[in-house]
């Protein structure tokens, strides 16, 4: 997801949820009374969100706001997807109260909802680092889709009316995923370089195509389907920064090649039976020398520069970054031309 869209989709949580009053945000609360369906944080605007900690046991995460886009402090300052800041702003600002349950304190324990015993707390902080408002998210109710819930500063716990979408504490779970970005449909080619030759996938037609099948050979339908859905499949285990592995060689290359042409490349480095990716965005040559250029007219320059734009975002993100990922996508990626054939 593009990460100029933080506020537009900030504001489109905000009118999914209802969760939005005008005026303010949680510091200046004032206290209301909630009723059955009523949102449990009143006067939140996700717009303010500059930061957001979120911890559960051992394992804590802080998020911080950078221009348009979202860091993970501590480890190594890795811009997260908007996509995931955003899936968690809305879960928090959605949950709603089924009933009020109990303000006893003595009761916290026994429905999960003591922050320092395992519960699961989410805070959120605006730009000028004070804290908005907190969530101390406890157990689930048996047989009620719904679970224990408190404003950190509020002793009233409430039961919520839903289930909460997963919020993790595992930063791993905040790596990117989006390599190749965007969807499917919008590629045209794969080709692969590697120590065993090469090959390239035509996709262009909705069905992949192996290029340069011999004569009286075909194509292997169902190992070119297996290859091709592990590789539009990004499994990463964990980043590095780029500078901590310098002395990583990556023989293997693999040019993912959109309608727009743009080229997202993905080269592939193995050690000690670990495998590793480090990746890039470019620009086709044909699509961008001047006559390739000339022939577009002006709506097509308008968008070569939207693809130059993408290009620059995407390496902003990922170039600094070395991804840990598992062997299967490295053993897809070293296939050759005759793997592929009957």
């Amino acid at each position: 997801m593009d990460t100029r869209h933080l506020i537009i989709l900030a504001a489109v949580a905000v009118v999914l949820t209802g969760a939005v009053v005008a005026l303010g945000v949680m510091e200046n609360r004032q206290e209301v009374t909630l009723k059955e369906g009523s949102y449990l944080l009143q006067g939140f605007n996700p717009e303010k969100v500059y930061g957001i900690y979120i911890k559960q046991g051992d394992e804590s995460l802080t998020f911080k706001r950078l221009d348009e886009r979202f860091i993970l402090t501590g480890k190594y300052d890795y811009p997260v997807s908007n996509d995931q800041i955003n899936r968690i702003v809305k879960a928090i600002a959605d949950i709603r109260c089924a009933e009020k349950v109990t303000s006893d304190e003595r009761n916290h324990g026994a429905l999960g909802v003591v922050a320092e015993k395992g519960s699961l707390v989410v805070r959120f902080f605006n730009e000028s680092g004070q804290k908005m408002t907190g969530m101390v998210i406890g157990r689930d109710r048996p047989g009620f889709p719904g679970f224990y819930a408190r404003l950190e500063d509020d002793k009233q716990v409430y039961l919520s009316t839903d289930a909460l979408p997963v919020v993790s504490t595992n930063y791993v779970d905040y790596i990117r995923r989006d390599l190749p970005p965007g969807r499917k449909s919008d590629y045209v080619r794969i080709s692969c370089k590697n120590g065993a030759g090469a090959f390239a996938l035509d996709l262009r037609e909705g069905k992949p195509a192996l290029e340069d099948v011999p004569k009286k050979q075909r194509q292997n339908d169902g190992a070119i389907t297996e290859v091709l859905k592990t590789l539009q499949q990004f499994p990463v285990r964990n980043i590095h920064r780029k500078g901590d592995l310098a002395a990583l060689s990556y023989p293997t290359r693999l040019d993912f090649q959109r309608k727009d042409g743009t080229v997202y490349r993905i080269e592939l480095a193995e050690k000690d039976g670990r495998y590793f990716a480090r990746t890039v965005a470019v620009m086709d040559e044909a699509s961008t020398s001047p006559k390739g250029e000339a022939a577009v007219g002006d709506k097509g320059k308008e968008a070569l520069q939207l693809a130059r734009d993408s290009v620059g975002a995407f390496n902003r993100d990922h170039e600094p970054w070395v991804y840990e990922i598992d062997a299967a996508y490295a053993r897809a990626a070293q296939r050759s031309q005759k793997d592929l054939l009957e």
